[in-house]
């Protein structure tokens, strides 16, 4: 069994957890992504992760999970989204708001420490 920390973890390579978890592991963080295109659109949404989760499926293993086991892990990644998700409820705008804000954060962290990095090579530089 995976660490308790593991729940906290970006887990992009689910090695060892079997194929059901690794496919909608996969499956969710794209589904998240793919929300952004489907706003108020439940069944397109539905239907894309149906598509990706059967791609998916046939592109990561070797011998792929059934047809009724990927439905139904699409259809709990959709029923999670379409119920749980703050992001699905909010909608576009506050999506698009929340976005410009973490997006500025990060270039105002990353803007800080080019500066900090240019200022270090700089004194060095005058020594």
């Amino acid at each position: 069994m995976p660490p308790a920390s593991w729940k906290r973890t970006k887990r992009r390579n689910v090695v060892g957890l079997g194929r059901n978890c690794h496919l909608f592991e996969t499956a969710r963080t794209w589904a998240y992504r793919e929300v952004r295109h489907h706003w108020g659109d439940s069944e397109g949404l539905r239907l894309a992760i149906s598509a990706e989760a059967h791609e998916m499926n046939a592109e990561l293993f070797p011998e792929p999970l059934a047809w009724s086991e990927v439905e139904q892990i699409a259809k709990s990644i959709h029923k999670w989204i379409v119920t749980q998700s703050r992001m699905w409820r909010d909608g576009p705008t506050v999506y698009e708001a929340t976005f410009i804000t973490v997006q500025s954060a990060r270039g105002k962290k990353s803007g800080k420490a080019r500066r900090e990095t240019f200022e270090l090579f700089a004194s060095e530089e005058m020594t």
